[in-house]
């Protein structure tokens, strides 16, 4: 059945004499059979989300140190750049966290072929 049905319910009968029976019921329904919704999607979401930004942090720091092993200066200089590739690579990290649908519509402007790894 198409995504979009979540259940089918048949209704027989009228007035007082209805009877109804779920004929069909999706297994990623957004609520489970207690009624609470079902937050597991939103949960990998937040996950990636919060991955992402550790992911970020790191590839930063870890930039920063290889440019502040250099002589002199060159880690100022350096700075912009590794700040734009950790942010890459975080937000990599970070489609994981958006709907299938959205991802070829990429918002961040990066395709998954985009740039190669250093």
């Amino acid at each position: 059945m198409d995504k979009l049905v979540r259940r089918v319910t048949v209704v027989q009968g009228s007035g007082e004499h209805r009877d109804a029976k779920v004929v069909y019921q999706s297994d990623d329904d957004p609520e489970d059979s207690e009624g609470k919704p079902n937050l597991k999607k939103l949960e990998e979401g937040v996950r990636h989300m919060l991955k992402a930004q550790v992911i970020a942090a790191q590839e930063a720091y870890e930039r920063h140190l290889e440019s502040a092993a250099k002589e002199g200066n060159s880690w100022l200089t350096d700075a912009p750049g590794n700040f734009i590739k950790a942010r890459k690579k975080a937000m990599k990290e970070m489609q994981k966290s958006m709907p299938k649908e959205m991802r070829k519509h990429m918002l961040f402007g990066m395709s998954n072929d985009d740039d190669k790894e250093d």
